[in-house]
C-alpha cells in the first residue's frame, strides 16, 4: 500500500507534465476566482464591482483563493483522467461525474463563506432568514467541510492516474 503523500504527489505531478494541463489549471483558477468575486455582484440589487471589492477582506481573498486552487486541480486532474481513458476505451464515467458533482456542490457550497452571497444564493432555494443566520453562525465549520471534500476528491483522482484504486 502506497502513502497517502506519495499518491498525492504522483498523482498531482503526472498530467502537469503537460503544458495544457497547466494552462487548464490557470483557466479554471481564474475563472473560479473571478466567479466568487462576481457571485455577489450579480445577486445582490445595486452593488457593484467597485464596492464589493472594498467590501471583501484579506480573510476572504484567502478563502477564495484556496477554494478556486482546490478546484481547479481537481478539474485539470479530472480532465486528465478522461483523455486517458479515452485513449484506452474505458468508459467507466460515472466515477468520474459523480467526483465532478461532489467538487461542484462543494465549489458552489463555499459561497457560504461571504455573507453577502449566502442571503441571495440561499433565497433562489427557498431557503428563508433562519437558515441564512444559522449557515452565518456555522460559515466556518461549511468552510471547512467544503475544504476536506475538496481534499478527498483531490485523492481519490490522484489513486485513480496512480492506479491504486481497483475499483475505479
Amino acid at each position: 500500500m502506497k502513502n497517502i503523500f506519495d499518491v498525492l504527489y504522483f498523482g498531482i505531478r503526472e498530467p502537469f507534465k503537460r503544458t495544457n494541463y497547466f494552462l487548464l489549471l490557470i483557466a479554471v483558477f481564474l475563472a473560479m476566482f473571478v466567479l466568487f468575486i462576481f457571485i455577489s455582484v450579480w445577486t445582490l440589487p445595486g452593488n457593484t464591482l467597485a464596492t464589493q471589492l472594498k467590501i471583501f477582506t484579506l480573510r476572504d481573498y484567502a478563502v477564495f483563493f484556496l477554494l478556486s486552487s482546490l478546484y481547479a486541480l481537481f478539474i485539470s486532474m479530472q480532465v486528465f483522467i478522461m483523455r486517458q481513458k479515452k485513449k484506452i476505451k474505458i468508459t467507466s464515467v460515472g466515477a468520474v461525474l459523480s467526483g465532478g458533482w461532489g467538487a461542484l456542490f462543494a465549489g458552489i457550497a463555499g459561497t457560504f463563506f461571504c455573507a453577502s452571497c449566502l442571503a441571495p444564493f440561499l433565497a433562489l432555494f427557498g431557503i428563508g432568514f433562519g437558515g441564512v443566520v444559522f449557515v452565518l453562525n456555522y460559515r466556518w465549520y461549511f468552510v471547512v467541510a467544503v475544504i476536506i471534500i475538496m481534499l478527498i476528491a483531490i485523492y481519490l483522482t490522484a489513486q485513480k492516474i496512480n492506479k491504486v484504486c481497483t475499483s475505479c
